[in-house]
């Protein structure tokens, strides 16, 4: 009777549970990750740096072309512009004594109208650099590939995001049933215990064992609830959504076949996006040093100058009309002789900087190996412990029938019921963690290794 009605009781609440969640629209790992793919602002935002350093390599690119300008002046000056060399002519005058120095004239010159416009256009074209520009362009270049593996870098850490929050709303989901399905079965022992008490067959003490044993269950089952909302919150966010209402169609992820450690190993050290990056920004000090060393070259550059338009301000027959169209072209050279040993030390500077990247290189390049190792023996565990739990939970299902047909006959107590209905609960709770567990460090150990969308061919 006991098993018929638990039974038939725990149906009905599992058929209920079921057809609420399928009235909801089923989310598929495969869908929540194009949904993160697509609205995650973290991903936008790494995406959109990639776009900005882009530009930059293009604007960098122009220093190599000639620089073009057009100019125009325009001024109005209070008085004329002239030269008054009267001074002199009185003096000159003093010396032929004459008593009129106006008798030899007025001797102001003009150099310049009270008005002047000028109009033209002046172009400068490096020609050479001692190489500043090449090491600008391709540092630029280095930098816009440090972007892409950082927008590589930001998917695989989303995607293992994603598993951790998904799947945490999946262990939450069946966790609740799990305790759902204690709390009915510890009611339902209430309920025998109580008329096995009235009929004087048991003490009172056993009833209230069985109380005591309702309200530890129905506490654990509310929390259980609170966990799936906490779960549905953090899953919310990594999909940019304000709340996760589907039901989690992807069941945990569970024997995956794994290559030799390895070659995870290996892959880590070529794919993953944070050890490539480092071997970028060696390459980017490499520029830094050639940078510096050019400033030991000179600078190099044609220059050339036109005025198209005038109004023919300029005295002394420099222009003779509007229409003349001065010009001059040149080429201009900067040489630092000497300035403080500034161009040395930034060379130590540059040279130093490269040195400790090789440093961080071999740090990070073993921090990555004991990680990835580390999580291939968590996943070798966990497929371990699986088998190992299985069989316990087989175990514990068939004990806690035998208690609980003792219990009727009277023959067992109802701590006996209590222990072997927690010792399944927990056993079957152990079950989901390390399932959770598993798909998480099988998610980690492609991201690592450098290869996270190998772990979307397992869901779907």
């Amino acid at each position: 009777m006991f098993n018929t009605r638990n039974y038939l009781k725990f149906g009905f609440c599992l058929a209920l549970f079921l057809s609420q969640q399928t009235q909801a629209q089923d989310l598929s790992f495969t869908d929540a990750y194009n949904k993160m793919y697509l609205d995650n602002n973290t991903l936008k935002a790494v995406n959109k740096h990639k776009e900005t350093q882009e530009y930059v390599n293009k604007a960098v690119k122009g220093l190599r072309y000639p620089s073009l300008n057009a100019y125009g002046i325009g001024v109005v000056f209070d008085k004329k512009l002239d030269l008054s060399f009267n001074d002199a002519r009185n003096t000159l005058a003093g010396f032929l004594q004459l008593p009129d120095p106006g008798a030899l004239g007025d001797w102001k010159v003009q150099v310049g109208k009270k008005e002047m416009a000028f109009a033209g256009l002046n172009a400068t074209w490096p020609i050479f650099t001692g190489g500043k520009i090449n090491t600008a362009v391709k540092a630029t270049e280095i930098e816009t590939e440090i972007a892409e593996k950082t927008i590589e870098s930001t998917e695989n850490h989303l995607i293992s995001e994603l598993v951790t929050r998904y799947f945490q709303v999946k262990l939450a989901d069946e966790a609740y049933l799990v305790r759902q399905q204690v709390l009915d079965a510890m009611k339902h022992h209430l309920f025998n215990a109580t008329k096995l008490e009235e009929n004087g067959i048991i003490a009172p003490a056993e009833r209230l064992v069985a109380n005591v044993a309702v309200s530890e269950a129905n506490r654990e089952f509310l929390a259980a609830e609170k966990n799936i909302q906490l779960a549905r919150t953090a899953l919310a966010n990594t999909l940019d959504k304000d709340e996760i209402s589907e039901s989690l169609s992807t069941p945990f992820v569970k024997n995956v076949p794994l290559n030799t450690l390895e070659h995870y190993k290996e892959a880590a050290v070529k794919n993953y996006p944070e050890l490539q990056k480092i071997i970028l920004q060696k390459e980017l000090a490499d520029q830094g040093i050639k940078a510096k060393k050019a400033n030991y070259y000179p600078d190099i550059a044609i220059f050339g100058q036109t005025v198209l338009l005038h109004n023919d301000p300029i005295a002394f027959g420099i222009l003779e009309s509007a229409k003349q169209k001065p010009w001059v072209v040149g080429v201009g050279v900067t040489y630092n002789i000497f300035g403080g040993f500034k161009n040395k030390n930034e060379l130590k500077v540059a040279i130093s900087t490269r040195e400790s990247i090789d440093f961080l290189e071999a740090k990070a390049q073993k921090d990555v190996k004991t990680l990835v190792e580390n999580l291939y023996f968590e996943i070798q565990k966990s497929e371990e412990e699986l088998q190992n739990l299985k069989v316990q939970e087989e175990f514990a299902t068939e004990l806690l029938r035998v208690r609980t047909r003792a219990f009727a006959e009277g023959l067992a107590t109802s701590t006996d019921v209590i222990d072997a209905e927690t010792n399944l609960s927990v056993v079957k709770l152990l079950i989901l963690n390390t399932e959770y567990l598993y798909s998480v460090s099988l998610a980690n150990l492609f991201e690592f290794s450098g290869q996270s969308k190998e772990f979307l061919k397992y869901t779907n």
